[in-house]
């Protein structure tokens, strides 16, 4: 690979152009409205968590665990 140069930036993001097949942007689609999220910081996730590195959604089920059964 040649060396990163990041493309526009469009606040603090840059946009990612990619195709899926339909089922997994349908299940995209689902598991980031189950969490509340968008579907790009869904995706954004999966690549941290591919990294090794603190993301939202496992703060959020450690967050859900530490929450008592009434909380819920």
């Amino acid at each position: 690979m040649k060396e990163y140069t990041p493309p526009k930036l469009f606040g603090q993001r840059v946009a990612l152009n990619m195709r899926v097949k339909p089922a997994q942007h349908r299940r995209v689609a689902e598991r980031a409205a189950a969490l509340g999220l968008s579907q790009a910081d869904y995706v954004g996730a999966l690549v941290d968590r591919d990294y090794g590195l603190p993301n939202v959604i496992d703060e959020r089920q450690n967050q859900e665990k530490d929450q008592l059964p009434l909380d819920h």
